[in-house]
């Protein structure tokens, strides 16, 4: 190897960090937005995060699954500020809250027809607990694989089976209930069928 080519395979480790994970940057931010629900705290978590695993390029470089395990470091740094965000009994101002909601137009199922047909699947999703909330929105609009999600919850793959079956069940009953035009039923609502 000549000393030219050492040169040029050299990069600085921002370059490295950045190539690295520029391709992950978005489905980082889409999952912290499902997961704080506003643009300015998806945006920070997400910073908070990169800025953690910066120092640590070298461990980043060597995993062979980066996606997954990027899914879980968010998810665990996103419950260790709402746990911490809890013991501190945060105050909130309803006034701030309605104003913070209504900046954000961005709907949770992008690929939903309509925004009202959206608000429904949101308003029916709000309804499942929080655990079956998690795995749809990771599994059916993220698209992560079940063996993904056990990775990145750390739990085991029976139990996302189980709550993934019970939530699209309950999600199915729920927008049953809704009054929906049929031809909106059967072309955008099929996919929550188990």
């Amino acid at each position: 190897m000549s000393i030219i080519n050492l040169f040029r395979n050299r990069t600085k480790p921002a370059d490295r960090f950045e190539r690295l994970l520029r391709p992950h940057i978005d489905p980082m931010y889409r999952f912290a937005f499902r997961l704080c629900g506003s643009r300015d705290d998806a945006e920070e978590l997400v910073q908070s995060f990169l800025t953690r695993l910066y120092p640590k390029l070298e461990k980043i470089e060597m995993i062979e699954k980066l996606s997954p395990w990027l899914c879980r470091g968010l998810y665990n740094l996103y419950v260790d500020g709402y746990r911490r965000q809890q013991r501190e009994n945060s105050i909130f101002d309803a006034n701030e809250m309605i104003d913070e909601a209504s900046d954000d137009t961005d709907t949770t199922f992008v690929g939903a027809s309509n925004v009202e047909l959206s608000s429904r699947i949101e308003s029916a999703l709000e309804k499942l607990n929080p655990n079956q909330q998690l795995v749809v929105l990771l599994h059916d609009s993220e698209g992560y694989t079940l063996d993904e999600l056990s990775e990145i919850l750390q739990v085991p793959l029976g139990t996302l089976k189980s709550r993934l079956n019970r939530a699209h069940t309950r999600l199915k009953k729920i927008l049953s209930t809704e009054p929906f035009d049929d031809s909106v039923r059967v072309t955008d609502i099929e996919r929550y069928n188990p």
